[in-house]
């Protein structure tokens, strides 16, 4: 391992871990195909949404939501997150960084206004009639919002715009709707499967990346995306003439690059991304979708089928590999980020650790990582702790540095990564497009291993 490989690898665990530590990182089945799928989420929502980018930077939205109710309980309201609402000076009052700007116009259903309440990141929306299970109904939220210059995910950056929870996301409903405060150390919302209509006109001509499949890359300043079975929709606006872009294929599936004009690493990149899709697939299981966009931007974040990545040499490894990792582990099996981030997380630096372990033939250098984060702040007790029971940087430690080495260890004692493989892709096939929480995950895994494993997971699962 050269030196110079190492301190690509602690910049980003340094990066990573900082932001833990001073909190700022911010954050089904298709109903048309008459395929019912389990969300447990209580309800679900297709949306249609229209966005138009005006000369001033300010996007103006409107969003119709068609909710059906999943529950046995009637609805009186219906309960959305509106992330951008929780970005406010008084929640960046300590960050070197600007408020989102958000003015909720009117609220409707059909041509009547309903009344709403707007508070952090929760919108609740009254009903007139209550919603009856297995009935829709249909609300159409219209807004203005203005993001944050230079922020993290949501964000403009020159003339680049970044949207990440930027719409009304129908939380979970289970005897309530269950939505937590923004939390600036993790992603705090919880969303189920959806499908998307959005439709968008810009100023003039920008490569457009998002959740949606857009096919070849091509400049557009008008035009509709759709996608089914997403979780959370993402939309990047990236400025033509600062960009290189390329595409490959890689098992079927179109990767679409989009890196910086200005850095000099695409084939890298392309390289890397076909290496570490194409290994997933190969060997946890297929994954549906027809193209996935990755944005070197230095977002370090994972979206259905988006994600955001170094936008120079530095961590390409580590973060290129993880963010990919997790559209099979937080989009495909997904769970709740606010009470069970590990489930994602961890299970995501396991598999890219395993990956870049067979990719160099070096099993201490694919689990370095996964080291450095546990090296980095004392460790919690339990990996599956709510966001807010974390103490500053136990939180990286523990989810991305414990968990995956106490896997590692595990499987190395019981056949290695062929073994390790062989229960990631059961538990892959068994959970697609279902969330899962630590009980049913302890369930699979001792039915898988049997009763005797218990007190292993016991050590280090609540």
């Amino acid at each position: 391992m050269t030196s110079m490989v190492k301190n690509k690898r602690m910049i980003w665990i340094l990066v990573a871990v900082a932001a833990v530590v001073v909190g700022v990182l911010l954050v089904f089945l298709s109903r048309d195909s008459n395929e019912k799928g389990s969300t447990e989420m209580g309800a679900s929502a297709d949306y249609n949404i229209d966005l138009e980018l005006d000369e001033q930077n300010r996007f103006h939205i409107s969003t119709e939501i068609e909710v059906l109710n999943e529950s046995e309980e009637a609805f009186e309201d219906l309960g959305f997150y509106l992330v951008p609402n929780a970005i406010n000076s008084q929640e960046l009052s300590e960050l070197a960084q600007e408020a989102a700007e958000i003015a909720v116009n009117s609220v409707k259903q059909g041509d009547r206004e309903l009344a709403y309440n707007l508070e952090n990141n929760e919108l609740l929306i009254e009903l007139e009639n209550a919603l009856e299970p297995e009935n829709r109904q249909q609300v159409v939220i219209d807004y203005t919002l203005q993001i944050p210059r230079d922020g993290m995910r949501l964000s403009q950056v020159g003339d680049n715009y970044f949207l990440a929870q930027w719409y009304p996301m129908l939380a979970q409903y289970d005897n309530g709707w269950d939505i937590e405060d923004f939390d600036m150390l993790g992603e705090s919302y919880h969303t189920g499967f959806g499908n998307f209509e959005v439709s968008y006109s810009l100023p003039k001509e920008y490569f457009v990346a998002s959740s949606a499949i857009e096919g070849n890359i091509e400049p557009s300043s008008s035009g509709t995306v759709k996608g089914e079975r997403i979780k959370d929709f993402y939309v990047a606006f990236l400025n033509t003439e600062e960009w290189l872009h390329e595409s490959v294929q890689a098992n079927g599936t179109v990767l679409r690059l989009f890196t910086p004009i200005d850095q000099d690493f695409l084939d890298e990149n392309i390289v890397m991304a076909k290496a570490a899709y194409t290994f997933f697939e190969e060997n946890i299981g297929d994954n549906p979708f027809p193209e996935l966009d990755i944005i070197a931007n230095d977002g370090y974040m994972e979206y259905p089928n988006v994600i955001e990545v170094a936008k120079t040499r530095d961590a390409l490894d580590e973060v290129l590999v993880h963010e990919i990792a997790h559209q099979w582990f937080y989009y495909i099996v997904g769970n709740d980020p606010y009470e069970d981030a590990w489930a994602d997380e961890s299970l995501t630096e396991f598999a890219a650790s395993i990956f870049l372990a067979d990719y160099y033939n070096d099993e201490q250098y694919g689990f370095s990582s996964a080291q450095d984060f546990a090296a980095s702040y004392p460790t919690a007790n339990y990996v599956n702790l709510p966001l807010e029971k974390f103490n500053e940087g136990s939180y990286a430690s523990t989810v991305y540095g414990e968990a995956p080495l106490l896997l590692r260890d595990f499987f190395n004692e019981r056949g290695g990564q062929e073994e390790a493989l062989e229960f990631l892709s059961a538990y892959y096939q068994e959970f697609q497009f279902k969330n899962v929480n630590t009980p049913e995950f302890k369930e699979f895994f001792i039915d898988y291993y049997g009763e005797e494993q218990r007190k292993f997971l016991d050590s280090w699962l609540k």
